[in-house]
């Protein structure tokens, strides 16, 4: 078993078939900057993956600083938004500078592949951010709670060049995603790679309180656009006064 997470061939199938959560939550982030009078200042962007957001962001004229674990997703970014900064790291220790807006966007305050992720973590996460961020910024972030993977799902997705089963198991306030890759390589066929990603589940009201205690109001939706197709995801949108 691999021990890559979102290496190169998942991070290229991501940034090609499943950015539409970006684009939603880049609208999003934009309008509620926007409601708060704010047209410029700097993003921080955690879990910045192939830079879909950054791009957005930065063309509504915002400076982004993005971060990720994942060194071919920051490769990715890097290319996608040229006028961003990017680097690789963790959202638990990375720096938050100051910002108008900090985002941690696809359960990134989930994934176990840093194994201090757990609600003592967002909230330290919580309080960086609120004090990083500028009266009237916002946090955005969602996250994978209970029921997220139901009794277990399985998915197939396949384009051009690339073929991708996930099956997902939930137990014990723990999400395991197990993912088989194959991508076509030339004349020696398919190259196969296998990515487990753990995360772990977090009720909604559990991550109101921890907001709220670092001193957000905070308000949940079912999405970022429209609901999401599937149990046990919430966004948070959280302000600072």
């Amino acid at each position: 078993m691999s021990p890559m997470f979102y290496g190169p061939d998942q991070a290229a199938i991501h940034h090609a078939r499943f950015g539409d959560l970006a684009r939603e939550a880049a609208r999003l982030v934009l309008v509620e900057l926007a409601r708060a009078g704010i047209r410029s200042g700097t993003i921080a962007d955690f879990g910045c993956g192939s830079g879909i957001f950054a791009r957005i962001a930065g063309d509504a004229g915002f400076d982004v600083v993005g971060t990720d674990v994942s060194e071919a997703m920051v490769a990715l970014a890097r290319a996608t938004a040229p006028g961003a900064t990017f680097r690789v790291g963790s959202v638990h220790d990375a720096e938050v500078p100051p910002a108008v807006a900090v985002t941690a966007l696809g359960e990134v305050l989930n994934y176990a592949t840093d194994p201090r992720a757990g609600l003592d973590a967002l909230g330290r996460f919580a309080r960086r951010a609120h004090d990083a961020l500028a009266p009237g910024g916002v946090l955005v972030c969602d996250t994978a709670g209970p029921g997220r993977a139901g009794a277990g799902t399985q998915r197939f997705h396949a384009d051009d060049g690339w073929a991708l089963g996930m099956t997902a198991s939930e137990r014990d306030g723990v999400l395991e995603r197990r993912i088989t890759i194959f991508t076509r390589a030339g004349d020696a066929g398919y190259r196969r790679v296998e990515e487990t990603h753990v995360l772990r589940l977090y009720d909604p009201a559990e991550v109101v309180a921890v907001l709220r205690g670092t001193g957000f109001g905070v308000e949940v939706r079912d999405g970022y656009a429209t609901p999401a197709p599937f149990p046990g995801w919430h966004v948070f949108v959280a302000r600072r006064s």
